[in-house]
């Protein structure tokens, strides 16, 4: 739907986009990113692909092959923890390169 910014670093996410801020946490075990991501409608001008909320959270997972640092996209599927029927697929893309 929508293009955002997203920093995963030391096990914290901090990110956003035009309307949302995201703060979270992630953690990898075996290949399995999983990811918990509180979204907040910071300012109240977009009503999200879930409708209108002030604030939600989202938990997901993704494979990840290892490859270390030179991840350059995964995809995390995932769902609304207040609605768990709600799913969300986001692709994330490495911009940013690394020293």
């Amino acid at each position: 739907m929508g293009y955002g910014v997203v920093i995963f670093e030391t096990g914290r996410i901090l990110g956003g986009d035009s309307s949302y801020v995201y703060v979270g946490e992630y953690a990898i075990d075996n290949s399995i990113l999983k990811v918990n991501v509180k979204v907040t409608n910071d300012r109240k001008v977009l009503t999200s692909i879930f409708g209108n909320f002030d604030e939600f959270r989202l938990t997901g997972q993704a494979t990840i092959k290892d490859r270390g640092y030179l991840i350059r996209e995964f995809i995390v599927y995932g769902e609304m923890m207040e609605n768990p029927a709600l799913k969300i697929a986001v692709k994330f893309t490495r911009r940013a390169e690394l020293p």
